[in-house]
């Protein structure tokens, strides 16, 4: 091997030795420090070397190892602007000087040599320089050029890699530390104990002296320091307003802040003083865009800076932090209705097992009391007839005011009854609706809500605390209102089981007493309970009937498929009645009035309740009646010749008599035998309206029907009866169309019901307007001409229209002795307009007059 072969191979191993330090350096001061020692070998040659890596904060190169150098050491410095290895920096080229003296700006040792200076480049962005030195001019050549570019670019891959891997494990660490939280978090609900290990961790990671973690109160809008680390003073427990200091500026923003010198940021806070807080950064908890709170880190080194370093992992812990606050006031929340729901519970339970309304409002007034841990209270019940309040219950209020009543507006009970809406009173002694009964200091604050079922008032909850300085919140009186719902459903529930007791012994005695045979059957028809009378009635006793088919066991074979027709239509919901034979035990049989009346709870038929009553009597009584009614029609109408003949010769005789006196001139016989003619003349009258009655009543008025006119009808009725009319000073208006049509009926009746209808209103209105109208319809069941009859007259009550209609009947004994009559008219009207397929009606208002509506078919079957 020849002597240039052999340094060649030397050469080659020392580059060989160079790339192989490199490639083994486990951080990037290992990496320089392999650059300069492979550099600096004996075969290579290079004497003065220097690795640089820049400072991104200040943009000085920081040397980091080097060989030949006196006077500099790891750590020293070359300033921004200052010698000639920041070349490179600006354009990331290899800058080679020949001659150093010629440039002012060299700084490092050959001040008479050369010098080359190479780029550290990692993902394009230069991290240093390697500097390297000759000490004669001119010293380096192309082969040299290519070793260093060559060592250079292995350094930055290397530093790159070191870098990389230095990067995922300080990843590895937070992601560890996040981890770490994230277990603490499911471990620990308690809200103060976990931020403080929350904090701790993000102040070890960050590397900082302290911080402190504060949370939002939306209620109030403020922020509370509930955990803080190493800052000098404990602030736990401190409220800040929104933008009060780091914290609070971060509140009112929403977004992270770093503040380099907190002792000069003009909004700094008092508190903290130049010893403690040097540096700040801060950033909130948010949930969605809900800010739940704020975290701040703080430095004490006036020359530390916090970077987007410490600003992303402080983000890190921000999420974390916003989570365990969260879960914390969710637990603390679900922790808290928990124990509202078993005080609810219990509540419940009692009120099941105890139905005495002062028991179950005691026990549910001291539950209230417990569980939101306040003084005392107080519970009244409204009384829904007189307004008041009384009190029903009370826990330690200094005096027992059981019993007691109050007006509506009274104190801050009887506030809350007249505006039925809760009232929170923070200082009881200095509202001005107090009730002097408390003024011992006993109530400080006050909260009460009202009892309501639906839109109604059952009563007041009323609840107190003796110190004044607790306060009552949205959660305080949403927890009252809970327990005011149970207050409600306590009073009504006793109320109603009162009742429902009362109500069960009236309806059991009603059906013991009854006289009516009750008895009760399922939805098959089989016997469920009876009353005594239905054992007096059939001869059963109860024990008896009991799971037995009702329809056979009071049924004959003719009677069962009629009765068992009728049990079913109850099935469907209807209520049937009837009156037939039914069995006793003994098989006689019984006359019965009979009623099936389906039994439905919430909606569903649940059974069928049968009621019978013993008719026998009755239907006897009914049929001698009957028989008796029946001989006296029928006597009557049969009397009407014996009765009208010697009626009509007294009247003949006498209208004799009177033309007799007339022609001998004895004047003063002519008004007598004219009393004895319109006394006769009324007696016939009546006897015709009772014999009229009684033909109808026993069957013997015939209907003769003819076609006639209509209008003229009218005009003869309005004939006849004009005289009588204008006799009390009245006005008859007719109101009839032109062609009112033709009648198929019996024209002597109708014309006597429209006489009937006429006279009636005459004799009842006294200087007033009778009018007749006329309507022909045509509807549905064929045409139809109606009568109105309408007057002026003294009118008619309620009570008096419903008599009117009945045989020997007047509205009242008054209208009889000062107007007369047989109160006959209008019920032979109806008989008759009945026995034509039509009826009567009548309106009246007492004092107005009467209208009376006679509808008849156009054509009379």
């Amino acid at each position: 091997m020849t002597h240039a072969h052999a340094s060649e191979a030397r050469r080659r191993s020392a580059l060989l030795r160079l790339s192989t330090g490199i490639a083994a350096a486990r951080d990037e001061r290992e990496v320089c420090q392999s650059v300069v020692d492979g550099l600096h070998d004996r075969d290579l040659g290079y004497d003065f070397v220097g690795v640089f890596l820049l400072d991104l904060k200040t943009g000085d190169r920081v040397m980091q190892a080097s060989v030949g150098w006196d006077g500099t050491h790891d750590g020293y410095r070359i300033r921004a602007g200052e010698g000639l290895s920041e070349r490179p920096l600006k354009d990331k080229e290899v800058h080679y000087t020949p001659r150093v003296k010629a440039e002012a700006g060299h700084v490092l040792a050959a001040a008479n040599g050369s010098e080359l200076d190479l780029p550290l480049i990692v993902d394009d962005e230069v991290i240093g320089v390697i500097v390297v030195e000759g000490a004669e001019e001119d010293a380096f050549h192309r082969e040299d050029l290519e070793i260093l570019t060559a060592a250079a670019r292995q350094a930055s891959l290397a530093i790159g890699r070191v870098r990389l891997i230095e990067q995922e494990r300080r990843r590895a660490e937070e992601q560890t530390a996040l981890m770490d939280t994230m277990r603490d978090l499911s471990g620990e609900l308690k809200l103060e104990k976990l931020l403080e290990a929350l904090l701790q961790r993000a102040v070890r990671l960050l590397g900082v002296t302290g911080g402190e973690l504060a949370i939002f109160d939306e209620e109030r809008e403020e922020l509370v320091i509930v955990a803080g680390h190493e800052m000098g003073a404990n602030a736990v427990g401190t409220r800040m307003a929104i933008g009060e200091g780091a914290m609070g500026h971060v509140a009112r923003t929403k977004e992270p802040l770093v503040i380099p010198d907190y002792q000069e940021w003009a909004g700094r806070s008092e508190q903290y003083t130049q010893d403690t807080v040097q540096s700040v950064v801060a950033a909130p908890l948010m949930i969605g865009s809900r800010l739940v709170g704020v975290i701040a880190a703080v430095h004490a080194d006036p020359g530390h800076a916090f970077d987007g370093e410490d600003l992303r992992l402080l983000d890190l812990f921000a999420p974390q932090a916003a989570v365990a606050i969260e879960n914390a006031h969710l637990f603390t929340a679900e922790h808290r209705r928990a124990l509202e729901q078993q005080a609810l519970l219990d509540t419940l339970a009692d009120m099941a097992g105890e139905l005495e309304l002062s028991v179950v409002l005691q026990d549910l007034l001291v539950r209230a009391a417990d569980l939101l841990d306040v003084t005392g209270g107080e519970l009244a019940i409204h009384n829904q007839e007189t307004g008041e309040l009384r009190i029903a219950a009370s826990h330690q209020m200094g005096s027992d005011a059981v019993g007691t009543t109050m007006a509506r507006g009274e104190g801050a009970m009887g506030r809350v009854a007249e505006t039925m809406e809760s009232l929170v009173i923070p200082n009881y002694l200095e509202w001005v609706g107090r009730a002097e009964t408390y003024t011992d200091g006993s109530v400080q604050t006050v909260m009460a809500a009202p009892l309501m079922i639906g839109s109604r008032l059952v009563g007041v909850l009323a609840l107190v605390h003796s110190e004044p300085d607790r306060a009552f919140g949205a959660e305080d009186l949403g927890l009252l209102k809970l327990f005011a719902t149970q207050a409600a459903i306590a009073v009504e529930n006793a109320r109603l089981f009162t009742e429902g007791r009362h109500r069960q012994q009236y309806f059991e005695d009603l059906v013991k007493n009854n006289p009516v045979a009750i008895v009760t059957m399922d939805l098959d028809f089989d016997v469920t309970a009876c009353n005594p009378a239905f054992e007096a009635l059939f001869g059963w006793k109860e024990e008896e009937v009991l799971g037995k088919n009702l329809d056979r066991l009071v049924n004959t074979p003719e009677s069962l498929d009629e009765a068992s027709a009728y049990t079913e239509e109850t099935l469907r919901g209807t209520v049937i009645r009837g009156i037939g034979k039914r069995a006793r035990r003994d098989n006689t049989l019984v006359d019965v009035e009979f009623a099936g009346v389906p039994v439905t709870v919430d909606g569903e038929q649940v059974g069928i309740m049968g009621l019978y009553h013993d008719i026998t009597e009755l239907l006897r009584a009914q049929e001698e009646a009957q028989a008796a009614n029946q001989a006296k029609s029928s006597f009557l109408a049969n009397m009407s010749h014996e009765l009208r003949t010697p009626l009509n010769a007294i009247l003949g005789y006498s209208e004799m008599l009177i033309e007799e006196a007339e022609d001998h001139g004895d004047e003063h016989y002519i008004r007598d035998l004219e009393k004895i003619v319109s006394s006769g003349r009324h007696l016939l009258a009546l006897i015709n309206d009772v014999l009229d009655l009684s033909k109808v009543e026993a069957g013997k008025t015939e209907v003769y029907l003819e076609r006639f006119a209509v209008q003229e009808v009218v005009d003869a009725v309005s004939t006849t009866i004009r005289p009588l009319v204008d006799a009390q000073g009245n006005t008859l208006v007719i109101e009839c169309p032109e062609s009112p049509g033709v009648m198929h009926s019996d024209l002597t009746k109708v014309r006597q019901m429209l006489l009937n209808l006429l006279s009636n209103a005459g004799k009842f209105t006294d200087h007033g307007t009778i009018t007749l109208t006329v309507s022909p319809t045509h509807e549905e069941d064929g045409e139809w001409i109606t009568f109105h009859v309408r007057d002026t007259g003294i009118g008619m009550t309620p009570d008096q229209l419903e008599k009117i209609f009945e045989a020997f009947a007047q509205a009242e004994a008054s209208t009889t002795r000062r107007f007369g009559g047989t109160g006959l008219g209008l019920a032979i009207t109806r008989r008759f307009s009945q026995m034509l397929g039509g009826d009567v009606t009548a309106a009246s208002v007492p004092g107005e007059g009467s209208t009376f509506s006679l509808r008849l078919p156009v054509e009379s079957s």
